[in-house]
């Protein structure tokens, strides 16, 4: 609550900015009267300028911020050394400053932001949408313990997209030797090293050779590409694999610079180095592939068609021979990280000592992440349930069941020991002694849809 006071032979006001701290400001108020009114048309203001409802006035003087400024700040100001610098810069130019960037941070409102992310879903996928809604979080977060803005998080109130999850390919251990013997001299090196690392892709092409002991086999992973650090913001020291040991000494022989994998001239690989295509072509040629596509050679002719198999054939159309063009399965170069964690899983190490190789916090996000079971994998685990089964019928029973042609195993489903010691009749047809045709009076009344009668109960009661 506003309040005035006289000091010096002038008014002063004591109220709440848009911050939310608590001000004295002398006016030029000639009563007290008017010194009140000038306070709460201050609150009234103060209040507005918190809740987001008309632009902010800043207490240096500045004007209100637009949102493309405020992200930019943030990312100048937060993100410079960070990975997600880039990734926030591309999504500002591309989606936020051409549509809502333009905004005065007091007019960006959650309708505005629901509307606009509900525009984009046409274009991007619900991960897609739930990382522009977190800059805008960040970014506003940052902002008002910054001063820069007073008011309430819009894009915090925002719902995020539920995202699907999916299922990525990775390479079986019979697989990762046809593909590195398709794979040029040149890149097997960074290819094999990827696989029995784990590492990214900055962090492979980032690596030095002082970063390789290979007589302690140990690997120190402390940049990524042209940073630093890595994406945990520390370093690590991994343990090399035995048969990965030839695939460093080629690199480091290959390597005319201080870099492991640098370009042909001794530089490090650009960002944009292709090593998603150049592991799809390999995928090809090593016939790592979900099909093919079976293409008339005859120019003009157009004629083309799915296969199974790689099967020679003529067309339909000119008779001219089929050419077969390999359909690669859809491998993303960070699949090879999770070749890396879901060979290991298999072999039987420990889901904390991938956790490590893999440099995660939480074993639970290598194992929902990146290690993948092979069904072939699980059913060898799944017979390990072994409990001696208990026989559904002495051997004689099964033997003449065996004999009728039953087809049977012999073997009791789990409610079977429950019901061995109920005697079965030996004649089930209708009219016979264990079955006769007249039923018992309380069936009977039972069948009519009558209960049978208390004395009746009673006395089947003594009895027992």
């Amino acid at each position: 609550m506003a309040s005035v006071y006289e000091k010096a032979g002038k008014w002063y006001l004591r109220f709440k900015d848009a911050e939310g701290r608590w001000r004295d400001k002398a006016t030029h108020a000639r009563t007290k009267t008017e010194a009140r009114r000038i306070a709460g048309e201050l609150e009234r203001k103060a209040e507005r300028e918190r809740l987001g409802l008309e632009p902010r006035t800043y207490a240096d003087g500045g004007g209100a911020l637009t949102v493309e400024e405020v992200v930019r700040w943030y990312c100048d100001a937060y993100l410079k050394d960070r990975p997600s610098y880039e990734p926030t810069l591309r999504a500002l130019r591309l989606h936020i400053a051409p549509e809502i960037g333009h905004l005065l941070v007091g007019e960006l409102t959650i309708a505005r932001i629901e509307t606009w992310l509900q525009g984009k879903a046409q274009a991007l996928g619900p991960q897609s949408l739930n990382h522009l809604r977190g800059y805008l979080v960040r970014a506003f977060n940052k902002a008002r313990k910054a001063g820069k803005w007073a008011g309430e998080n819009p894009a915090l109130l925002v719902d995020t997209r539920r995202v699907p999850r999916r299922q990525y390919d990775y390479l079986r251990a019979e697989e990762v030797p046809r593909l590195l013997a398709a794979l040029s001299p040149d890149l097997r090196p960074l290819f094999g090293v990827a696989i029995y690392t784990g590492l990214r892709k900055g962090e492979l092409l980032a690596l030095r050779k002082e970063d390789v002991d290979l007589e302690a086999r140990r690997l120190t992973v402390a940049r990524s590409h042209d940073r630093d650090t890595t994406k945990g913001n520390r370093a690590d020291v991994i343990p090399i694999a035995e048969e990965a040991v030839a695939y460093f000494q080629q690199a480091s022989a290959d390597s005319p610079s201080g870099l492991l994998f640098p370009a042909p001239d001794g530089s490090m690989r650009r960002r944009d180095f292709k090593a998603q295509a150049i592991l799809q072509r390999a995928l090809g040629r090593a016939g790592i592939v979900s099909g093919w596509k079976l293409v008339c050679r005859r120019k003009g002719c157009g004629f083309q068609e799915e296969s199974d198999e790689a099967e020679a054939k003529r067309c339909p159309r000119c008779d001219m021979r089929l050419w077969a063009k390999p359909k690669p399965r859809r491998l993303r170069f960070h699949d090879l990280r999770g070749t890396c964690a879901s060979l290991l899983i298999q072999s039987g190490a420990s889901p904390a000592a991938v956790a490590s190789v893999l440099r995660h916090s939480d074993p639970n996000l290598t194992m929902r992440r990146y290690a993948h079971m092979d069904p072939a994998y699980l059913r060898e685990e799944i017979n390990k349930l072994s409990f001696a089964p208990v026989p559904l019928h002495p051997p004689e029973v099964r033997q003449a069941r065996a004999g009728e042609g039953s087809g049977g195993s012999g073997f009791a489903p789990f409610a079977a020991p429950l019901l061995q010691g109920i005697p079965k009749p030996a004649n089930t047809k209708a009219g016979s002694p264990e079955f006769p045709q007249e039923l018992p009076a309380f069936m009977s009344e039972r069948r009519k849809g009558f209960e049978p009668s208390t004395p009746s109960l009673g006395s089947s009661c003594s009895t027992n």
